[in-house]
């Protein structure tokens, strides 16, 4: 079984709006819907989840029921942090007994540029001792700031990659990675699985996303990934 762990627990602080980023309208439907019909369209998805903010979840509820999305079987309260809404989400499919060698695909609900293939692609790429994170190109040049407040060359490029989602791993993998001890720590609450796994020596995996496949965080990025979803509309 593939389920889908949708990631809709921030408060979207530095947005700068009254709702979170995940309940504003883009393209005349909230963002996390678009996100949520990439997964609910992708064959290989059995089951969706959503972890939620807490006070939010009966909205989350309606907004499922309103644009009819598929695959949808619970709505899970969110963390303090994205760690935490991870693990929430992870030991509640362990409390209701799922089977352990169930796929989990992680994603952010305002990362709605997901391709169908790309969440497919992680799902082919796991098994039982491997997380499969995602990455896009970096297609710029890097300076990288010395000790003497001077720059120097950066990295090259062709080794540089941009953390993204959707990630993949097993349940009893994501079981011992979220709910290990030594990443309670606030400087590890924003990395993503296949970081936890490198420092914990587990084998990583990764399949390589467009450079599209964004995630909004600021005004300027929704102006950008509303111009895509209009293209992507329109077949462009």
């Amino acid at each position: 079984m593939n389920i889908g762990i949708i990631l809709a627990g921030g408060v979207g602080t530095r947005f700068g709006s009254n709702l979170p980023k995940q309940f504003v309208n883009i393209e005349s439907k909230p963002l996390i819907v678009h996100t949520l019909e990439k997964f609910s369209k992708c064959n290989k998805i059995d089951k969706l989840f959503i972890v939620c903010l807490k006070s939010h979840i009966e909205e989350m509820k309606n907004i499922v029921e309103q644009y009819e999305i598929k695959k949808i079987d619970e709505i899970i309260p969110g963390g303090n942090t994205r760690h935490e809404s991870i693990k929430n989400g992870i030991n509640y499919l362990i409390d209701k007994g799922y089977d352990k060698t169930t796929t989990i695909i992680i994603h952010n609900a305002n990362m709605p540029l997901v391709k169908i293939k790309n969440i497919e692609e992680c799902i082919k790429k796991c098994h039982e001792e491997v997380i499969v994170t995602t990455v896009a190109k970096c297609n710029g040049f890097f300076y990288q700031k010395c000790d003497n407040m001077k720059l120097s060359i950066g990295p090259d490029r062709d080794n540089i990659f941009h953390a993204k989602v959707p990630e993949a791993m097993k349940l009893s993998m994501a079981s011992e990675l979220y709910n290990d001890q030594i990443f309670n720590e606030k400087k590890y609450e924003s990395y993503t699985a296949g970081m936890l796994g490198i420092i914990k020596n587990k084998e990583v995996e990764f399949s390589v996303c467009d450079s599209t496949n964004m995630k909004i965080t600021t005004k300027e990025d929704y102006e950008l990934v509303e111009t895509y979803l209009k293209n992507e509309k329109k077949g462009e």
